[in-house]
């Protein structure tokens, strides 16, 4: 069950929102907040009802150590003085880096050590890349003192939300406490509105943008799998703008509905992209896309490392070693590593550039330098294998290549492109990128709106948001909806 399906908006969602608005209501705030509990692992188990106990049990286990963190505060912790509260942090950090270990990277470490085939008995649990850097981050900030004691409701609340469970934004404890506990007796008007609003913007994303880029590129990436193909300039566009565009509205678009839905229930998620594909630098790209995840990767293991307080090259090796690790967090694959370590080594280059260099180029040539090598890294990101991304790659440096399929805009030229049926499956497509392309270098609509936004209906957002929900809930009766992208990871 995803939020762009039939199900989730004309069955789960209604029934859970009038029964938590129902309770609030009825000023049953305990009551209301096991009733979001219950509902979010009902969610959680139409999408892997199998892998259900693996989150129950993640949620019990790092409770335990975050109280016996808190125990240890106080000194009411009873056991082995050797329990002290960094060797508690460094058993729970570790249960988490192993269960993450165990159902992520087992088979692709033992995959490199014997050709046997292998198998962990269970598939993927859903979202575990999201829910265990979540509770790392939470036992991390007891350790320091920046969360007092939990409510057991309120902790498995907080990990299983199910607006945020399958794909963030990664939130922090202290951000939502006051949240949960807030006893208000229902949602605050102007935060409900701004709710449906962001929710229809994310919907239109994914439904009218993603989801027809999807089937382009998957076309493309199918065809690249057959070695007696040759790839056409038009593909190499897909294959990284197109994909970049898809993942970019995708992404976004989950983490809107996100936020709606939380806003819809009263709560506050923060903001998880800012029209990352206007920045002029790689610095600034990842200061806008998938920002919790940049703020965890900074904040937990960053500057643990030392940061940048412990020498110049001491910074650039752990800068390295934190976007290699970031890589991998995506998932078990050498094309993530080496996504990931592309990416230091541009950080690293764009950070000696701003340190070394006298004076910067301007800023168009800078947008545009950025723009293609993050999308050309893209391909690393979504190839089946290495092999096939290089394949990609190796394909740009054929001149031929280059000379783009002149046929192809001749059916622009033509006076009956537009009524010539047999042009359409090329003219649409084309259109859509573009469209899309114009879209995603737009300033972020949602972020202008969660800011900027006193709450005051603005008819014209209205309208427009009204425009995106009504076309969204008609593809979803033509088309069925695509899972999104970060569901695997």
């Amino acid at each position: 069950m995803i939020f762009s399906s039939a199900g989730f908006l004309a069955g789960f969602l209604p029934i859970v929102l009038l029964g938590y608005l129902l309770l609030r209501w009825k000023q049953c705030w305990h009551a209301s907040q096991v009733w979001l509990l219950l509902s979010s692992f009902v969610f959680y188990a139409f999408s892997g009802w199998n892998t259900l106990p693996v989150l129950l049990g993640s949620i019990a286990c790092n409770f335990t150590f975050g109280y016996g963190l808190h125990l240890r505060d106080v000194g009411k912790l009873p056991g082995p003085a050797v329990l002290s509260k960094r060797v508690l942090l460094g058993l729970g950090i570790g249960f988490n880096l192993t269960l993450l270990g165990f159902f992520k990277y087992w088979c692709f470490i033992k995959g490199h050590f014997t050709a046997a085939a292998c198998t962990t008995g269970i598939e993927l649990p859903l979202a575990i890349s999201f829910f265990t850097f979540q509770q790392i981050a939470w036992l991390c900030d007891v350790y320091n003192g920046k969360v007092a004691r939990v409510k057991p409701v309120n902790y498995a609340l907080f990990v299983s939300f199910f607006p945020q469970l399958i794909a963030g934004p990664i939130v922090h404890y202290r951000y939502v406490r006051k949240q949960f506990d807030r006893r208000r007796t229902l949602p605050k008007g102007s935060l409900f509105f701004l709710g449906l609003v962001i929710f229809s913007l994310g919907m239109a994303k994914k439904v009218l943008l993603a989801d027809p880029l999807k089937n382009m590129v998957d076309a493309v990436y199918i065809a690249a799998a057959d070695p007696n193909y040759v790839l056409q300039f038009t593909d190499l566009v897909v294959a990284s703008i197109g994909y970049g565009l898809q993942l970019y509205f995708d992404f976004s678009g989950y983490a809107d509905m996100a936020i709606g839905l939380a806003a819809i229930f009263g709560i506050r998620l923060p903001i998880n992209f800012r029209s990352p594909y206007r920045a002029a630098s790689i610095i600034d790209f990842w200061r806008c896309w998938h920002i919790t995840l940049s703020r965890f990767l900074r904040d937990y293991l960053y500057i643990p490392m030392g940061g940048g307080f412990r020498g110049k090259t001491r910074r650039y090796v752990n800068l390295l070693i934190t976007m290699l690790l970031g890589g991998l967090w995506h998932g078990a694959g050498w094309g993530f590593v080496l996504w990931g370590g592309a990416h230091g080594l541009l950080l690293t280059v764009n950070h000696l550039g701003r340190e070394y260099l006298p004076y910067s180029a301007p800023k168009i040539f800078n947008w545009v330098l950025t723009f293609l090598a993050v999308n050309l890294l893209w391909v690393l990101f979504r190839a089946d294998s290495v092999e096939q991304a290089f394949s990609i790659y190796a394909s740009l440096l054929n001149p031929a290549i280059w000379v783009a399929d002149w046929s192809w805009w001749k059916v622009w030229l033509e006076s009956d492109w537009l009524l010539n049926s047999a042009n359409l499956d090329r003219v649409l497509p084309a259109i859509l990128f573009f469209s899309a392309t114009i879209v995603a270098l737009q300033p972020h609509s949602t972020t202008r709106i969660w800011s900027g936004g006193t709450g005051k209906p603005n008819p014209w957002i209205c309208a427009f948001a009204g425009g995106c929900l009504f076309f969204g809930i008609r593809q979803l009766l033509i088309v069925e909806p695509a899972t999104f992208v970060y569901f695997r990871f």
